[in-house]
């Protein structure tokens, strides 16, 4: 990430504190910061690190949200096409994504919701070809895209909310759709444990996330 990315999560998390929340009395609360671990299974390779975000209701209706994703990768392949041919990676992916959402209720229980954000990865890393002698370039490289995204959250029980939603993801020249569940357990007060799963068809890849929420 390059310094004017991160200034810009700042002056985006600047103004949404400056605004004056309008987070109804009752019902679903749009104000929260998410820390956790963060996994990838994909055909390219696999992954884990960290995810943190935040999500800050402006109005009734709208919340500025922003994340950030550090994903450590390392692939290992032993043998392509019958033939022995060994490819080493170990390339790094800085994810930050910065957005809004619209929500609304349609029950008490239950509210629709609809978020898009900018999307922007950066690729560092090394890259290793072990043949009849290795070779090793380095990887630096950035796409840009888009995320959107529909779901719901539904209240099921007293300290209970799932939250299904389907996705579609434009990042470079990929592109793939794909839908998962979510669920959140208030255990204290302002904290609540949250896991969340995606999966996407176009080419069998999941994200999966695991961490703690702090109400605001």
């Amino acid at each position: 990430m390059n310094n004017k990315r991160f200034y810009a999560v700042a002056v985006m998390a600047c103004l949404a504190m400056l605004a004056q929340s309008a987070n109804a009395a009752k019902g679903f609360k749009y104000s929260y910061g998410e820390f956790g671990y963060y996994g990838v299974d994909a055909p390219t390779g696999d992954g884990g690190g960290f995810r943190a975000a935040f999500s800050f209701g402006a109005t009734d209706y709208i919340n500025i949200i922003g994340e950030y994703n550090r994903l450590f990768g390392t692939d290992d392949v032993d043998n392509l096409g019958g033939q022995k041919f060994s490819t080493n990676e170990d390339i790094d992916r800085d994810e930050f994504k910065i957005g809004f959402g619209v929500h609304y209720p349609v029950m008490d229980n239950m509210d629709l919701t609809f978020t898009t954000v900018y999307v922007d990865q950066q690729y560092t890393g090394d890259w290793v070809i072990p043949l009849s002698a290795p070779f090793k370039t380095n990887v630096n490289t950035s796409e840009e895209g888009y995320e959107a995204r529909f779901g719901a959250r539904v209240k099921a029980f007293k300290k209970f909310e799932f939250t299904p939603h389907v996705v579609h993801k434009e990042v470079g020249n990929n592109s793939n759709s794909g839908g998962g569940l979510g669920v959140v357990y208030k255990f204290y007060k302002k904290f609540s444990v949250r896991v969340k799963g995606t999966f996407y068809s176009d080419d069998s890849e999941s994200e999966m996330f695991a961490g703690v929420r702090l109400n605001l």
